[in-house]
């Protein structure tokens, strides 16, 4: 008989919120007694959201798999150009390996994940992002069956009375967008019953941003997450698969509070290596910031000139011996890639530190103003290094997981693997391994 996953991610849920779930009636049903760390998972450098789901689905480090970022390389608007689609992945995941061994697959509102060719019930997350989308339009876009569009309309009760605006101030509000991926994931679960099934909310990341690394707003968040395994675990009851699903509550990262944020690119334009037409648009650049919040990927335009990459990395320097814009430490690319298995065709790699983050504007002000509404920018964020601050979960009970297990702290590269084990399946380019001591 083949084996049942259910991987529910809680972006930005640490240790801290684990313990206040403990005593909560759906984790104490589904959940309590399982195995766990008990000191969380140490992350994968940038610690920002997307590069780190596709580590938990390839079990890969950022240089890797390739996603280094939430977004394309841009000097214009971010917003245009998050990394949405599976094709940036240059490995290959859990879903194309459970898919190639006749398994059934799902992802809701998973990153990078859109047009998937092996993921058979498909909502990217994905914001709607034309003019004009639909739920249907844009869902289609990105990969959407069907079936799946047919389960989105009959769900968008639950979504903010503005969704159809699109774009995310309009579709990814907290917590409405998270009531209708679970009702989502619930209905796909009940018709469909797929063996594999990955979910992605995000109300700890929002309220996490908005109001600080720890509010009273999380206590929200944990209540809402109950009940979010409550309504999963009952769809499947419901389809009849309760008694042989493995539930896995996982997690990307925390977040720090931060004290400002800083436009290091200001800097690099006054140092004459980004060019600017009268409105402050980049017309030319020598060598560009771009921000992963509390950490920042440095471009350059020609690495193979010795002399400017040279120049970049005094300015860089300089810059960091002052102690007033923020940066912890420059990391060569020779330096991330020995000490994090991060690489791609950046140069440097710049650290915040600790309460600072970076945006990209290269106008002035240099100092960023606050702005909840760009993660970047909120009261707290994270990008940072792996070691820092609180620590992502992982929670795990079912048919093959063993009961009473708690280690100590895990590595989030290792989560696909053990899910891989857990199936019967292989990634052979995985960086980690299948976590052994909780599997029966």
């Amino acid at each position: 008989m083949k084996k049942r996953i259910i991987v529910l991610s809680a972006d930005a849920m640490v240790c801290e919120d684990v313990d206040k779930l403990r005593g909560l009636p759906n984790f104490q049903k589904y959940l309590a007694g399982g195995s766990e760390y008990k000191n969380g998972m140490r992350t994968i450098y940038p610690s920002v959201t997307y590069p780190i789901h596709v580590s938990m689905s390839t079990g890969c480090y950022a240089g890797k798999h390739q996603v280094t970022s939430n977004f394309n390389f841009t000097t214009e608007n971010k917003n245009d150009n998050w990394k949405w689609f599976s094709d940036a992945i240059a490995v290959e995941d859990i879903f194309t390996a459970a898919k190639k061994a006749g398994y059934k697959t799902a992802a809701i509102a998973w990153p990078v994940t859109g047009c998937h060719p092996s993921i058979d019930y498909l909502m990217d997350e994905y914001w709607m992002p034309e003019p004009g989308d639909t739920l249907c339009s844009s869902f289609k876009r990105a990969g959407s069956s069907e079936e799946m569009l047919q389960i989105l309309k009959n769900n968008a009760k639950y979504l903010e009375k503005d969704y159809y605006l699109g774009g995310k101030k309009h579709f990814m509000v907290i917590p409405e967008v998270d009531d209708f991926i679970v009702h989502v994931s619930c209905d796909v679960i009940r018709q469909y019953q797929p063996e594999v099934t990955f979910i992605h909310t995000g109300a700890f990341d929002s309220y996490r941003h908005a109001h600080g690394a720890f509010s009273s707003y999380l206590d929200k968040g944990v209540e809402d997450l109950d009940k979010y395994i409550g309504l999963l675990m009952d769809a499947c009851q419901e389809a009849g698969v309760a008694e042989d699903t493995n539930l896995f509550l996982v997690s990307d990262h925390g977040q720090r509070d931060i004290n400002r944020a800083i436009n290091l690119n200001v800097k690099l334009a006054d140092a004459g290596l980004i060019e600017l037409d009268k409105d402050g648009k980049v017309t030319d650049w020598q060598a560009y910031c771009f921000s992963n919040a509390m950490s920042a990927l440095v471009y350059v335009k020609d690495p193979a000139n010795a002399a400017l990459k040279g120049k970049v990395y005094r300015v860089l320097r300089d810059l960091q011996s002052e102690g007033v814009f923020g940066i912890g430490r420059i990391y060569t690319a020779k330096e991330a890639r020995e000490e994090e298995q991060l690489y791609g065709d950046f140069t440097f790699v710049i650290e915040s530190d600790g309460y600072t983050s970076f945006g990209d504007s290269a106008v002035r002000p240099l100092v960023q103003n606050f702005d909840a509404s760009d993660y970047r920018f909120g009261r707290a964020t994270h990008g940072y290094m792996p070691d820092y601050g609180p620590q992502p979960v992982f929670v795990a009970k079912g048919p093959d997981i063993r009961e009473g297990v708690t280690l100590q702290r895990g590595r989030v590269v290792d989560e696909a693997p053990t899910y891989a084990k857990l199936l019967g399946v292989k990634l052979p380019k995985a960086d980690g391994k299948a976590i052994e001591e909780i599997l029966k």
